[in-house]
């Protein structure tokens, strides 16, 4: 017989585990930018920890594509090329549409509830001027087309990408004001398109929105 889960005891989260986190959310936030050199002894120092826990999260998150680690040079955030760009947005367009869909099939009234709060959220956020946390609830809402998939294999695809496409967004979203207002429109206009049905639309929206990202990232690395 399986132990029913909320009688399940959370285990504590090892020191990696924590390192791998706070340093995961320091990158996607635009605290390190693109091919910064992260020293293991200043991130030991900051955490409270010995190299090991560090060297073990940088392992970790070069395996997630955000973090490069070259021998006798360092470990360093990832930097990418144009054509990186353009093959995680070609990547994530597939997947992202393909998720909707199956969202929309598994639990339909659910997974729109969930879009909306998270557009009334970035509402929120973008009205604040809250840059950080607007790109935040932007992530989850595009995670969200994932969480209520209810296929694992898709959802393992998308986490492949998922914290580069973050970066990504932060960099850019923090630097176009306009950008994140047309974003915010695309948003609303892919929860209007799924409760009507439209796929016609969430498709051109959905198709729109990722274009322009990778259009406006292969311009800024461009004139890094």
């Amino acid at each position: 017989m399986s132990v029913n889960r909320k009688m399940q005891i959370e285990q504590p989260k090892t020191l990696t585990e924590i390192v791998v986190e706070r340093l995961r959310e320091a990158i996607i936030d635009g605290h390190y930018k693109f091919g910064e050199n992260i020293s293991e002894d200043k991130l030991a120092t900051a955490f409270g920890v010995s190299r090991s826990p560090v060297r073990d999260a940088l392992n970790a998150l070069q395996f997630t594509g955000l973090v490069s680690i070259k021998p006798k040079r360092g470990s360093f955030v990832f930097q990418p090329t144009a054509a990186d760009v353009a093959e995680i947005c070609d990547y994530r367009l597939m997947l992202e549409r393909e998720a909707l869909r199956l969202s929309m099939a598994a639990d339909r009234e659910g997974f729109l509830a969930a879009l909306s709060g998270a557009v009334e959220r970035m509402r929120e956020r973008m009205q604040a001027g809250d840059e950080i946390g607007y790109v935040r609830i932007d992530t989850e809402f595009h995670n969200l087309f994932f969480d209520f998939c209810g296929n694992s294999l898709v959802q393992n695809a998308f986490d492949l990408v998922e914290a580069r496409i973050a970066t990504i967004r932060t960099a850019l979203n923090a630097r176009f004001k306009q950008r994140r207002e047309d974003s915010f429109d695309q948003h609303v206009a892919i929860v209007e398109g799924l409760r009507n049905g439209d796929w016609k639309q969430v498709d051109e929206v959905l198709s729109k929105h990722i274009t322009s990202i990778r259009s406006d990232a292969i311009d800024e690395l461009s004139r890094a």
